[in-house]
């Protein structure tokens, strides 16, 4: 990543916070601190030394992804992010017309298999609100909030309400190829007095177009 196109990508610097809106394709963190496949790797090399992550992004999912460059901010943060006035909102564009407006999840998340995650009784709480904001031809875009952090947990809620995201390989069957990855992006995260939005990335404003889904007037440009 260029030095110029990582600085595009900055939403807010200071306090020992980076928030970067996260390209796709690009995991959070990688295997160790030489691996240049990730996001972190390209903040150290900007910032001249160690930046920690905060939470962790699916590589396919773009959107608001938070770093500390002190290692005690991890926990602060972790804490900010876990009390009930922070909010994690996701846009998500899914397969199918859901027959409601709004759908709160409770569905436990954990290993169904050796290999696999799912919903099972013996798995951890997870807590997930769907809003429909658009619909198209065979699509929906929504607004989710978790309030819960489970791996994977919006992707298995939704496929769990048969309404896959588009292009998820792994919680539906047939995988839904509709895109090249899936189409989720974080889209906003609000802390104690700090909020952070990443616009909606082109790759996502084409499929809209793709399944003639109406951007709502929040998402239009100005």
């Amino acid at each position: 990543m260029q030095p110029e196109q990582l600085a595009r990508r900055i939403l807010y610097e200071g306090r020992g916070l980076l928030a970067v809106d996260k390209p796709p394709d690009t995991p959070t963190s990688g295997r160790n601190l030489d691996d240049d496949d990730c996001l972190q790797y390209w903040l150290m090399k900007r910032h001249g030394g160690m930046v920690w992550a905060v939470h962790q992004l699916d590589a396919d999912t773009s959107g608001v992804n938070l770093f500390v460059t002190q290692r005690r901010l991890v926990a602060v943060m972790k804490a900010q992010m876990a009390r009930p006035s922070a909010q994690k909102r996701y846009l998500a564009l899914v397969r199918g017309q859901p027959d409601w407006k709004d759908r709160t999840v409770h569905a436990p998340i954990g290993p169904v298999d050796e290999r696999s995650l799912g919903i099972c009784d013996k798995g951890k709480a997870a807590h997930s609100q769907f809003t429909v904001l658009s619909r198209g031809n065979g699509a929906t875009l929504l607004d989710a909030r978790i309030f819960t952090g489970r791996t994977h947990q919006i992707r298995i809620h939704l496929a769990h309400l048969g309404h896959p995201v588009l292009g998820e390989e792994w919680y539906v069957r047939p995988p839904c190829l509709a895109h090249p990855r899936q189409a989720l992006h974080a889209a906003k995260m609000q802390l104690d007095d700090l909020e952070l939005e990443a616009p909606l990335p082109q790759d996502l404003k084409d499929l809209m177009v793709e399944w003639e889904i109406e951007a709502p007037e929040r998402l239009r440009a100005p």
